[in-house]
């Protein structure tokens, strides 16, 4: 028994003492050891971001504390991306054994990020690309990084690298994207126990701003949130962004949470959540004034695979007192399909209008209503074959009615007002629609031909839908994608009617939205009847040069009353009325119409004839020929080759 417990003794000496040696010998080289980790690790990150990465000197101080002084990170090519002065590492001291190094905690002092790009060189891009593009060259698409594999490098690095404990002095990061300069400081920043805050400055050209940066790291359950903050009376406002493309996002506070899931056969997730508090969005194509939320957010769940990126159904949108669900999906497999559903069969009316964002829908605020909504979409679109669209769109109602009107009560164009004409957001001239102009025209002395006729060209089914005609606004998108512009708008004319009547001509989102929805109330609720609505429009219609009205087109053309039109005379006026300053150009120069307009003629004349609008014997007897007697004579352009840009001028959006 003594024997044996002598032999085990033996051994655990022995083990001890060879455990000595390796700890002594790992002592004594640990140096050159932590130069071969860093090394290795270079080698690697090099190998996978072609970034070049240099330092000074770096060894150890004490047991486990790494030094390393003047570290650099360079592009390929351009300007240095990253310099620190100095920086402190605890490392794992059994780690450094297995070559697999193990922080526990961080001090960096005076780090800098520099940014740069003009045009296409820059000094950080080649970060989003993937080994593959580098050496495939610009013409190779085959190796380009996946929205799984971005994921996980970016995601991947944070989670990995981050230890409890980091501590950073005197932080700068400036910008200079295509000579626009923005330089953010922190002074600052201890995460301990995962957790930090700190001030952040701001810089963007000569506009400084301070923000508040708090929030917390978890990297054992891949998941971080962070709130940045507006301390005093000034909003965060995210730089860069107005000057690059208009918009300007502020608000005074932004808490996000997420959690990161690795890819799993090719698919990496997120989930999370966002909150806002005053949130102020502006761009010219959304709205000419500030669009504010008192509340926003959101809660999402994103799968990202090599060529999409999806959100499931289960995300969750809200703004204010409302909220929507959605499903969102971007592939670019093979060309670039986008694909959105909303399905909400129960929305609270009264919470939906109380919610709308101040600055979006001026003439609705204040409404008061009851009852409920039903909303649903389905828009499904590859973008090589724009004829594809999927488009099908509802707004329901059930029990729904108005209490009270808002700023704007719709039903006040049922008798005589003040109509305001505007060119390019600019009004330009007011006039009475009612008995008191001498220029008003009741509906029915207004002659069947040019009735008709604009019926035809702008709403064939005006008497017969709700305000909208799903397939025109299919059309109208497919016509927009086409040309990359708003170049049709796919009103009714019931819409055309909202937007001449109660909004100005802005082209942009918002005016387009509340377009829609104060046609949907008028026609939902028939606030005003199918007839008045059309006298309205051919009373304040465009027809010309500071030409509004059938009878004034009448004269400005004919020089006659609108009662005395011909059918051909009533063709040509809705010939116009979309492009109502391109009739300069309608004849050629042996002063006939141009072949473009003896084809809408034709069109619009069978179309009629189909509709029984007019007679067989009207029909054939049809000439495509006008003369113009009015002051648009003096006005015409007699040539054969029309100025680039006159022909061009769209259908308002």
């Amino acid at each position: 028994m003594l024997t044996g417990l002598s032999r085990r003794q033996s051994v655990l000496i022995a083990l001890a003492a060879t455990a000595g040696i390796i700890l002594l010998t790992g002592f004594m080289i640990r140096d050159q050891l932590l130069i071969q980790v860093m090394r290795d690790r270079a080698k690697h990150i090099e190998e996978k971001t072609g970034a070049l990465i240099s330092w000074s000197d770096a060894g150890f101080s004490g047991i486990s504390t790494v030094n390393i002084k003047k570290l650099a990170i360079r592009p390929p090519l351009g300007d240095t991306l990253l310099t620190a002065g100095h920086i402190q590492i605890g490392v794992n001291p059994w780690s450094l054994l297995t070559l697999n190094l193990r922080f526990t905690d961080i001090e960096v002092n005076n780090p800098h990020l520099n940014f740069f790009r003009e045009g296409d060189n820059s000094n950080y891009l080649f970060l989003l690309k993937s080994r593959n593009d580098r050496t495939a060259g610009s013409d190779s698409t085959a190796g380009h990084s996946g929205f799984s594999e971005i994921t996980d490098r970016i995601f991947g690095l944070l989670f990995r690298s981050i230890p409890e404990n980091i501590r950073i002095r005197g932080f700068t990061a400036s910008a200079d994207i295509n000579r626009h300069f923005v330089t953010i400081g922190v002074s600052h920043l201890n995460i301990e126990d995962r957790r930090f805050q700190t001030s952040v400055y701001v810089m963007e050209d000569t506009v400084a701003n301070v923000w508040q940066l708090s929030g917390i790291i978890d990297p054992k359950n891949r998941s971080a949130g962070v709130c940045l903050a507006s301390p005093g009376l000034r909003p965060v406002e995210i730089p860069y962004l107005e000057h690059r493309i208009g918009l300007r996002l502020a608000f005074d506070s932004l808490r996000m949470e997420f959690t990161y899931n690795p890819s799993v056969s090719g698919i990496a997730g997120i989930s999370g959540s966002i909150r806002t508090s005053d949130f102020r969005i502006n761009h010219e194509k959304i709205s000419a004034d500030d669009v504010r939320l008192r509340k926003a957010g959101a809660n999402f769940r994103l799968r990202l695979g090599k060529t999409y990126a999806e959100t499931d159904s289960t995300a969750n949108l809200s703004w204010n007192e409302q909220s929507f669900h959605l499903f969102a999906r971007y592939d670019n497999s093979e060309s670039e399909r986008i694909r959105v559903k909303i399905n909400e069969p129960a929305l609270d009316a009264a919470v939906f209008f109380a919610s709308l964002p101040d600055g979006l829908f001026t003439n609705l605020s204040g409404i008061s209503v009851r009852g409920n909504l039903a909303f649903r979409l389905n828009f499904d679109l590859d973008t090589s074959v724009p004829d594809s669209l999927v488009f099908d769109a509802a707004l329901t109602s059930d029990e729904f009615g108005i209490e009270r009107f808002g700023a704007t009560d719709f039903r006040r164009i049922g008798d005589e007002f003040a109509y305001t004409a505007y060119e390019k957001g600019v009004p330009v001239r007011t006039f009475m629609v009612g008995p008191e102009n001498p220029e008003f025209r009741r509906l029915e002395q207004i002659p069947d031909y040019l009735k008709f006729a604009i019926l035809t060209s702008e709403d064939g089914a005006f008497f017969h839908h709700n305000g909208f005609i799903p397939d025109a606004i299919r059309e109208s998108i497919i016509t927009n994608i086409k040309e990359k512009r708003f170049a049709r708008g796919g009103s009714t004319i019931s819409m055309q009617l909202v937007k001449n009547v109660f909004l100005n001509r802005n082209k942009n989102i918002t005016r387009k939205l509340e377009e829609m929805l104060i046609t949907w109330l008028i026609e939902s609720q028939r606030l005003l009847g199918k007839e008045r609505m059309l006298e309205i429009y051919l009373n304040v219609i465009e027809t010309g040069p500071m030409v509004y009205g059938v009878n004034e087109a009448a004269r400005f053309y004919f020089a006659k009353d609108v009662s005395k039109l011909t059918l051909a005379e009533s063709i040509y006026l809705a010939s116009i009325i979309p492009r109502p300053k391109a009739f300069r150009y309608s004849f050629d120069q042996n002063g006939e119409l141009r072949e473009h307009l003896k084809a809408y003629y034709e069109l619009v004349s069978s179309k009629m004839l189909k509709k029984e609008w007019i007679t067989q014997e009207e029909y054939d007897r049809l000439v495509p020929a006008i003369d113009l007697k009015g002051p648009a004579r003096e006005l015409v352009v007699v040539t054969d080759t029309i100025p680039a840009g006159e022909m061009e001028e769209p259908e308002e959006f």
